[in-house]
């Protein structure tokens, strides 16, 4: 796991990782956890020492701590407009989002019922998202061959698939078509 912090005070250095972040992260695939504050917010400054202590949590799985595909980003608000593909600008402080190359999903709309802002509900969190992430990877079962569509009798489909196939799934031929596959 990366942490990155991009605050206002180091210009090089954070044009550095905002370059590496548009660049690299998002291209690469990687699951990029952002949290954005602004300065002299409460609820802000309440939430990054809860932010800070994810990768010393012992709740956190040993494969998410040492894996390269997951980047922990703070960033100043005043910042966020220079970042690429990570939303709109937040309305609210602190934002917290789960960024990756398809999709932009917001902590709050996390279907869990605890959102309290604790270094173990933030865990919870990036598990949850992760896990859903290489679920949806996973494929069952397979593709039927073509041999096997083509000897659906849709005349008479012998089950519900072959209804469904017959009825949805198939390219239907014109009649010039099918002549020509008979004359062949």
């Amino acid at each position: 796991m990366k942490s990155l912090i991009i605050e206002d005070n180091n210009d090089d250095e954070k044009k550095e990782i905002i370059d590496e972040i548009n660049d690299d992260l998002l291209k690469d695939d990687k699951h990029i956890f952002l949290f954005t504050y602004m300065d002299g917010c409460e609820p802000c400054n309440s939430t990054i020492p809860e932010w800070n202590n994810i990768s010393k949590s012992e709740k956190l799985k040993d494969d998410i701590k040492h894996s390269d595909d997951v980047v922990m980003v703070r960033i100043n608000k005043d910042l966020f407009h220079l970042l690429k593909n990570m939303g709109s600008e937040p309305g609210g402080f602190p934002s917290l989002r789960h960024v990756t190359k398809d999709q932009v999903e917001e902590f709050e709309d996390w279907d869990s019922p605890i959102k309290d802002r604790s270094t173990d509900s933030f865990v919870e969190w990036i598990q949850d998202k992760i896990s859903k992430k290489k679920d949806v990877k996973k494929q069952k079962g397979g593709k039927w061959s073509l041999k096997y569509k083509r000897s659906i009798n849709c005349k008479r489909p012998r089950g519900f698939s072959q209804r469904q196939h017959c009825k949805y799934g198939r390219k239907k031929t014109t009649r010039r078509k099918r002549q020509k596959r008979k004359h062949k």
